[in-house]
């Protein structure tokens, strides 16, 4: 291979043979004319790329789009069909965390057997002990089975083994946010530490933020083959784009008479635009109807991924099923632990909504700065009032849908104040 090319994937096909029924699986084993009871599956189909010394490269792609698998073929846990995989340097993988150990054995011998299969000498994994210890933060627990130990000191001393073998390609399925936020807070600064040494990394990952601020460059994968590559932000809009089945960027403004526009608000405009949560959990007493909602940028895009320090807007729209007055629209933003980050209403910005009749539509729009911080958050959505000066929920959507935020800033907690430094010497 070139010299500064550690993993050279040419044409890689990986091929299942499904069967309907185990017995049909034991026909063709014995049947005489060799006749075939199994259907074809290709999880992988003709995959090609090549990663340099020091890349950090993400590969994103929907559940069963064969991500997990091109991960396993590259570590050598599975083989493929045809193709070929060129390897230069030791690989550590973080697949299934803890997926190699042996409950009876205790940490400790867990520790030398895991290492010793990733290829250390007894002197190197003697030599390396109690950092793996010190990392996995499990005290005397490592002379316990690890059918003893709790599942997050189960995937701490895995993860600590696999960061502490001094590997030239870290390969990452899903497995960096371990354990409790300080033991999280640990592994991201490690993942930064590999990166600084020049480490390959290759990972997988849901969190579209961890592609954009970690990686050099992305691979989306679709139906088992590479659908697009390019630039970290570049792929995550397109994985959003695919996820909801629209070719390109989808505009809500459409260009009609605005006599044709009213007719037309009254209706869903935006269903497909966005991946709405089927869990989210709604309530109320009827008076009102969230027909839509959404997330747009200024020019009439509908998103889910958005940039920190960009401008957006929330919009809904209610029908009122009954005369209703001033009534109250609101959103609350979340985190995916379920904490409320932020959020407003009418009645909060001192906002006279009026008096709506049966079957009148309100459209809401809320527009502001983004400044949360990257990560994954949920947007609640509603519409209450008061009556008799009783407060009253006319309909409340929570987590009714997600989206991510993405930035090239990093700063501690759920908001970037957009802090100026200033150095001086005194």
């Amino acid at each position: 291979m070139v010299d500064d090319i550690v993993i050279n994937l040419k044409e890689i096909t990986k091929t299942y043979r499904l069967y309907n029924s185990h017995a049909d699986r034991v026909k063709e084993t014995f049947h005489p004319l060799r006749k075939k009871y199994h259907h074809s599956f290709n999880a992988l189909t003709d995959v090609s790329f090549n990663l340099k010394r020091g890349e950090t490269v993400g590969i994103i792609g929907r559940n069963g789009s064969g991500k997990s698998t091109l991960l396993q073929i590259i570590c050598g846990i599975l083989q493929p069909t045809s193709g070929r995989v060129e390897i230069d340097g030791r690989i550590s993988a973080l697949l299934e965390l803890g997926a190699g150990f042996n409950p009876e054995f205790t940490g400790r011998q867990n520790v030398y057997m895991n290492c010793a299969i990733l290829g250390l000498t007894h002197e190197e994994i003697k030599a390396r002990f109690d950092d793996i210890v010190a990392f996995a933060e499990i005290g005397d627990f490592i002379g316990q089975p690890v059918k003893t130990y709790s599942s997050g000191m189960y995937v701490r001393l895995a993860f600590a083994i696999a960061i502490n073998v001094n590997p030239d390609i870290l390969v990452v399925d899903e497995a960096l946010s371990v354990g409790d936020t300080l033991f999280q807070s640990k592994c991201f600064a490690k993942f930064k530490e590999f990166q600084e040494k020049g480490i390959t990394i290759l990972f997988v990952t849901h969190a579209m933020d961890l592609i954009t601020r970690y990686c050099s460059s992305a691979y989306l994968l679709e139906n088992g083959k590479i659908h697009t590559s390019g630039s970290p932000k570049d792929v995550v809009d397109e994985y959003n784009r695919l996820i909801v089945n629209c070719p390109e960027r989808i505009s809500a403004e459409t260009v009609r008479p605005v006599d044709e526009q009213k007719e037309i608000i009254r209706d869903k405009q935006w269903e497909g635009l966005f991946r709405l949560n089927p869990d989210m959990n709604c309530y109320g007493n009827g008076k009102t109807k969230l027909i839509e909602a959404g997330i747009f940028d200024l020019d009439g895009s509908a998103l889910q991924t958005l940039v920190h320090g960009q401008s957006y807007e929330f919009r809904l729209k209610v029908r009122f099923n009954d005369t209703i007055y001033n009534p109250i629209i609101a959103y609350t933003i979340k985190d995916v632990k379920g904490f409320d980050i932020s959020g407003t209403n009418t009645f909060y910005q001192n906002i006279n909504t009026g008096t709506l009749h049966k079957d009148e539509v309100l459209l809401a729009i809320f527009k502001h700065k983004l400044l949360l911080n990257p990560g994954g958050y949920l947007l609640s959505l509603g519409c209450a009032g008061y009556e008799n000066g009783e407060y009253v929920v006319y309909e409340r959507k929570y987590d009714y849908l997600s989206f991510d935020v993405i930035s090239k800033r990093q700063s501690v907690g759920f908001f970037d104040m957009g802090s100026e430094i200033t150095i001086s010497r005194v």
